[in-house]
């Protein structure tokens, strides 16, 4: 016998609503519009986190478990699902404006405030610029952006503007080469920063990076910009939320010092060591720098075929492990022989 379900009171509606999973729930908003209405309105905010990259997928995350809306190919394959101990599957019919239109459906009618990963893929860029844009506007958490490297460069470079007014929290990932008139700078700068092709990021960039995780690849960095910085740093209350930079440069050589001190720089004494922090993060040689305000860092910096500076800072919460590398040892007495 059909149940009318609107007909229940609100309360019980909200809590049958708050005991659905989101394949359950998003079949109850396609049974009617009212229905659909109902959902949206009485829906509370939920800790659930959605993932999108602009395809025929879209991914809900919940305690765990991964719930997939898949795109069918035919109708008779509508709520079709398979469903797994962490992984769930359901195909369904996207609507006509594709998967963007069905992302923003889902967050506004499962009650979903935040984004677990947005990515640009080849062929992606105008869905998920879309969808950034309403983002955008909602001022809507995203946890982190990546942008793949694709081959819709122009693109990507006129979607830009957009990503700067994203809210993102955590991490930004960007392996896409820019063409060497590119500009960008960050509003706002994501807990942790990846670009494995960083030529277009300034000095004054990372003077001002509030980040507490840097990492650039094929920068445009030279021996006096890296000097500057780290002279910055070393002054009291300065990057007070910095933990880790690493900075590849062809730019780095041996021709001027950095803090004074001729390159390489590395810990020379015997026996080796490796320095890590909360069981991540080892740099292996590194020498103690120290900061205005007595703040350690560790810094070492390679010159040659990879030319590399890598510099870590530890919070005073975190466990610090400056460990002795016996292996290293090892090698060097056999070396001696």
């Amino acid at each position: 016998m059909p149940i009318d379900l609107l007909k229940f009171p609100n309360d019980l509606l909200r809590e049958v609503f708050r005991l659905c999973d989101p394949f359950q729930l998003y079949k109850l908003s396609k049974c009617s519009k009212k229905c659909s209405q109902k959902a949206i309105t009485l829906s509370e905010r939920k800790n659930w986190k959605i993932t999108y990259c602009g395809g025929n997928v879209i991914t809900i995350w919940v305690d765990g478990s991964n719930y997939n809306f898949n795109q069918a190919d035919y109708p008779e394959d509508y709520f079709q699902m398979s469903l797994g101990r962490y992984s769930n599957y359901m195909d369904i019919e996207f609507p006509n404006g594709g998967g963007a239109d069905l992302f923003i459906y889902l967050i506004d009618t499962l009650g979903i405030g935040s984004v677990k990963l947005m990515e640009i893929t080849f062929g992606t860029i105008a869905n998920v610029a879309k969808v950034a844009k309403i983002l955008a506007d909602r001022n809507m958490e995203i946890e982190k952006f990546v942008i793949g490297n694709v081959e819709e460069v122009q693109d990507v470079v006129n979607f830009m503007t957009t990503l700067s007014q994203m809210k993102i929290s955590q991490e930004f990932h960007c392996f896409l080469n820019f063409p060497p008139d590119f500009h960008f700078e960050f509003v706002k700068y994501p807990r942790k920063v990846s670009i494995t092709d960083s030529s277009w990021f300034t000095i004054d960039q990372l003077l001002n990076c509030t980040s507490v995780w840097i990492e650039l690849e094929n920068s445009s960095f030279n021996n006096h910009d890296l000097d500057v910085f780290l002279q910055e740093w070393k002054k009291t209350g300065t990057f007070p939320n910095f933990r880790r930079l690493r900075i590849q440069s062809d730019l780095i050589d041996n021709r001027s010092p950095i803090l004074e001190m001729n390159l390489p720089i590395e810990n020379v004494d015997y026996p080796k060591i490796g320095v890590s922090i909360n069981g991540h993060s080892e740099i292996v040689d590194p020498v103690r720098v120290t900061k205005d305000d007595g703040t350690i860092g560790w810094l070492k910096v390679d010159v040659g075929n990879w030319s590399e500076l890598n510099f870590l800072i530890a919070d005073p919460a975190d466990t610090v492990v400056e460990e002795l590398l016996w292996w290293r040892n090892s090698d060097d007495e056999t070396d001696e022989d």
